[in-house]
């Protein structure tokens, strides 16, 4: 079959990666793309904006099954209109994205569905804010109603500085601001396909994993150690499973990839945020761990049928990945390929993503040992950086 990807940074890459394994792929595109995908399928120059130039190729190319994995393209409605035009797309439509790009929206299913998450309040004014902060526990967390953005989120430990950061909300053109509680314990991410009915569970992972790394990269490890099977059905029983039936009780169903960003409490895990996409940079670690063909799981959640489908087999041990810059002069295109493939040649455990930023790059790593892992990959990132300086 005839595949398409929609999207251009390293989580698309690392969806090629794992697609051009398929048996059933014939043709695999990618619009647009980058330099890293263009090694393993063929870049289209397309706009993630272009709606209909996508249609026109899809049409022109004999395109049998097309994913989505940027929020931007699905926002304006490239899903629902490639559905409607006879193209089978994975990805939510434009009722269900708001589940991330709404804050307001993504709490209402929290409480249709009594989903547990972080207590808030929305506010419309100033006054209003400024006095719910002064009754307030500190830290509290500030938020407004937009799209998953970790710089407009602030943690505000003081009353001044949550003050502070709802007007720059409100100068900034914002209507509405959430001022939530702030939720203590350690922070994870859990992924499922589903297709509107079933959920079919993925994996967790974890930013925050070498908290005594050097400080000069960010990164994901995968599976989350702090996410045990107890915590896992809990995941699937009271979060993601009443996600799915309260976005369908809504009559905004649901198919697609689910990504929930969670804080793991005393009380149990509850939501900060959902994602409805495959997320940086958890799936440049995930993708490394899966076993077996992703075509067919994702084709079942556009068609309806996932509860046909077997549960996701998942190489033993663990996967992380290191978001770092080839920085400097002589960091020329042709030098960082040349690094690539000889960290990749001398490791083959290693596999380096690239983003649309061409001197952006995600070492991954495999292996049984977290320890021998956080060596290998601290070792690839210094020798790319060596070579290209």
């Amino acid at each position: 079959m005839n595949v398409l990807v929609i999207g251009d940074g390293a989580r698309a890459h690392a969806l090629c990666w794992k697609l051009s394994e398929s048996p059933v792929l014939e043709e695999l595109y990618c619009a647009p793309g980058n330099i890293g995908v263009g090694l393993i399928a063929e870049c289209v120059p397309i706009s993630l904006k272009a709606v209909h130039t996508i249609a026109s190729f899809c049409e022109e190319n004999d395109i049998d099954f097309i994913i989505v994995s940027n929020t931007q393209t699905m926002s304006i409605g490239i899903v629902d209109m490639l559905n409607r035009n006879g193209f089978a797309t994975f990805g939510p439509d434009m009722g269900a994205v708001r589940l991330e790009t709404s804050k307001a929206f993504s709490r209402e299913v929290c409480q249709a569905g009594n989903i547990p998450m972080a207590k808030f309040v929305r506010v419309t004014d100033q006054a209003s804010a400024d006095a719910h902060i002064d009754a307030s526990e500190l830290p509290i967390v500030v938020k407004g109603d937009f799209a998953v953005d970790g710089s407009r989120v602030a943690i505000c430990k003081t009353k001044e500085e949550a003050k502070a950061a709802v007007a720059a909300h409100f100068a900034a053109g914002d209507l509405e601001i959430f001022l939530e509680e702030f939720l203590t314990g350690p922070e994870v991410s859990y992924c499922a396909v589903t297709d509107g009915h079933i959920v079919l569970p993925m994996t967790s992972a974890t930013d925050d994993w070498d908290p005594e790394g050097p400080g000069l990269y960010r990164g994901s490890l995968s599976p989350a150690p702090s996410v045990t099977p107890e915590i896992e059905k809990q995941i699937l029983q009271k979060i993601l499973r009443p996600t799915i039936n309260a976005m369908k009780n809504m009559r905004r169903p649901f198919k697609g990839l689910l990504n929930t960003r969670l804080i793991l409490t005393a009380e149990g895990p509850k939501v900060i945020d959902y994602k409805v996409r495959f997320s940086d940079p958890e799936w440049q670690a995930i993708v490394l761990r899966i076993n077996g063909d992703l075509i067919p799981a994702l084709i079942s959640s556009y068609d309806e049928m996932l509860e046909r489908f077997d549960p996701f087999r998942w190489h033993p041990g663990s996967a992380a990945a290191l978001v770092m810059r080839a920085e400097g002069a002589n960091a020329t295109t042709e030098k960082i390929g040349i690094a690539i493939d000889t960290i990749e040649a001398e490791d083959e455990d290693i596999v380096v993503y690239r983003s649309n930023d061409e001197k952006e790059l995600n070492v991954t790593a495999t292996g049984a040992d977290l320890a021998d892992i956080r060596k290998r990959l601290y070792a690839a990132a210094s020798r790319v950086l060596d070579m290209v300086r």
